[in-house]
């Protein structure tokens, strides 16, 4: 089923966008405007270039990890220098947002926006290893992306732990997960069950409830729709909670999403956080910042760290006003230099 209404919705690509167009298989995806605009059929797309940047001081290595649950992911492990089985360095995975994304959360609508690219090279100057994996059924790793849940997803990230804790130049005691949006949600799901993580960092984590997140971002996007006005506006507005019903009814993405409850899995995180957000976003509001890092303090653990920096948007750019159907004509494509500093900065206080 699609939503003609929302089509704008598919340029959120990446982060947690349950509102766009439909894949043919009934799974949200944050990156239909990508895949539109690919014409593989006609022209392939080039290959995507992982490797480190002449003279840094890592390497970034091709990796494929097996999970238990019998599909191949693929990825790049980036190794500072001198890493070795006698000097072991700690590491990182990285969490994707919503949709199939690749190891880097590259967005169509903003060219040359790779966040964990970002992440990676800053991290790997630091001395820290850093693993990012192409999404199930994505890029070059193998699965099914559209029956898969945020659940699922978190067993692939702890596959990738589970992988590095195999390599030798790895210290398994010195490990950490870093996420974006849906990877926000997923990262308390990985840190319960595996309570010797040293850190999590959440870039855009939500603390509402799937519904509560669905029903703002229609509605927001319905009242920013200047074709809308007056009773069109209050139609739109009315049929939000039978199109949520019918998303749910879907897939099990949605469903997963829509039941699942935030809070009560953040009250069993036992793991030191790094809570951020943009004080103009539009998807994951920045209130919940605050909310998610109550949660997870109200269960027990006191080392939460949480930041709102003015004038960042959902994907961490300046954008003083932060509306989702304005993504693609922003200026800046990249993560603001003060986000990726705080974030490393404090990974590295906790891992080195």
């Amino acid at each position: 089923m699609r939503y003609r209404s929302l089509r704008s919705v598919s340029l959120l690509a990446g982060p947690l966008l349950v509102a766009g167009l439909l894949t043919a298989q009934n799974r949200p995806s944050a990156d239909t405007a990508r895949a539109a605009a690919r014409r593989d059929s006609v022209r392939p797309a080039p290959p995507k270039d992982y490797s480190a940047p002449l003279g840094a001081p890592y390497a970034a290595q091709d990796v494929t990890i097996q999970t238990p649950m019998g599909h191949t992911l693929a990825g790049t492990l980036t190794l500072p220098n001198g890493a070795s089985a006698t000097s072991k360095v700690p590491a990182v995975v990285t969490m994707t947002g919503s949709g199939p994304q690749d190891r880097d959360e590259t967005l169509a609508p903003l060219p040359g926006y790779r966040p964990f690219r970002q992440f990676a090279d800053s991290l790997g100057r630091r001395g820290i290893a850093v693993l990012r994996m192409d999404d199930r059924g994505t890029g070059a790793s193998k699965g099914n992306h559209s029956t898969a849940t945020s659940a699922d997803f978190a067993e692939d990230i702890r596959a990738g732990l589970a992988y590095l804790r195999t390599r030798p130049e790895i210290d398994a005691s010195r490990l950490g997960i870093l996420g974006h949006s849906e990877g926000g949600l997923i990262g308390p799901l990985v840190a319960v069950k595996e309570p010797q993580l040293r850190a999590m960092a959440l870039l855009a984590g939500p603390s509402w409830g799937g519904r509560k997140i669905l029903e703002y971002q229609l509605a927001n996007l319905a009242r920013g729709d200047t074709s809308l006005k007056g009773p069109r506006l209050d139609s739109a507005l009315a049929r939000i909670p039978a199109r949520i019903d019918s998303l749910r009814a879907a897939n099990a993405w949605m469903k997963f999403f829509l039941d699942h409850d935030v809070l009560a899995v953040a009250r069993q995180v036992k793991t030191p956080t790094l809570l951020l957000n943009g004080a103009t976003d539009q998807q994951v509001t920045p209130e919940q910042t605050a909310e998610l890092a109550a949660a997870i303090k109200s269960g027990g653990m006191a080392d939460v760290t949480f930041r709102v920096f003015p004038d960042l948007n959902h994907l961490f750019i300046y954008d003083p006003v932060g509306f989702p159907r304005g993504y693609s004509r922003l200026v800046r494509n990249n993560v603001e230099p003060e986000v990726i500093g705080v974030t490393v900065d404090w990974l590295v206080a906790k891992l080195k």
